[in-house]
């Protein structure tokens, strides 16, 4: 798996993959959970070169100091898993206030701009842009005007409420750790203890 930074992605001048189609899908991806992996499904299932574009620190971690508890994996472990699920390209954010700035729709377009994207792949509550101006649905017409198409994952449920990383935060904090693991469909046994896992 090849790992670059937003700037080389954005950049005019071609990457490794250029100008071959991306099939990408966007997010934190703390803990590469179950819901994640079927965005990650989606993606590897498509022709196109699947694509991660993430985050090398939790947004939150910024914009909401207090109210960060830590991450469930490290970058190191995220990129390990994404490498071993199939995905061949990673782009990683380094997320800033001033990366917070930009509007959705301005993201949309950098995403788009440079790279030929064929697919991409979201959970139904996605948001981005500055104040998270922007959900999967207004993506998928910003998109679907380029001839993009856009898949919108139905969530994935676990006794009757969809899977999620404040979720397994949740587990984790109240010791729930076989909750844990149902969640993130992997056994924490796999990676080494963090803060979010100690």
């Amino acid at each position: 798996m090849r790992v670059i930074d937003w700037k080389e992605y954005i950049s005019p001048s071609p990457t490794p993959y250029s100008p071959l189609p991306l099939a990408l899908t966007i997010g934190v991806f703390d803990g590469v959970h179950k819901g994640h992996q079927s965005l990650i499904q989606r993606i590897c299932a498509s022709p196109h070169i699947p694509t991660v574009v993430t985050f090398k620190e939790n947004p939150v971690k910024t914009l909401k100091p207090d109210a960060f508890t830590g991450d469930i994996i490290n970058l190191e472990q995220k990129l390990s898993f994404l490498e071993a699920w199939g995905v061949q390209l990673t782009v990683l954010i380094d997320f800033s206030p001033k990366f917070s700035k930009i509007s959705g729709r301005d993201f949309v377009d950098l995403l788009l701009g440079g790279q030929a994207v064929k697919l991409i792949a979201l959970g139904r509550n996605f948001r981005c842009g500055h104040q998270l101006d922007t959900g999967a649905e207004e993506i998928q017409g910003l998109a679907g005007a380029r001839g993009v198409e856009v898949w919108i994952a139905p969530p994935v449920m676990d006794e009757g409420q969809p899977v999620s990383s404040s979720r397994i935060r949740q587990a984790l904090a109240a010791g729930r750790r076989a909750e844990a693991e149902r969640l993130l469909g992997w056994p924490l046994e796999s990676i080494k203890p963090n803060s979010c896992t100690q």
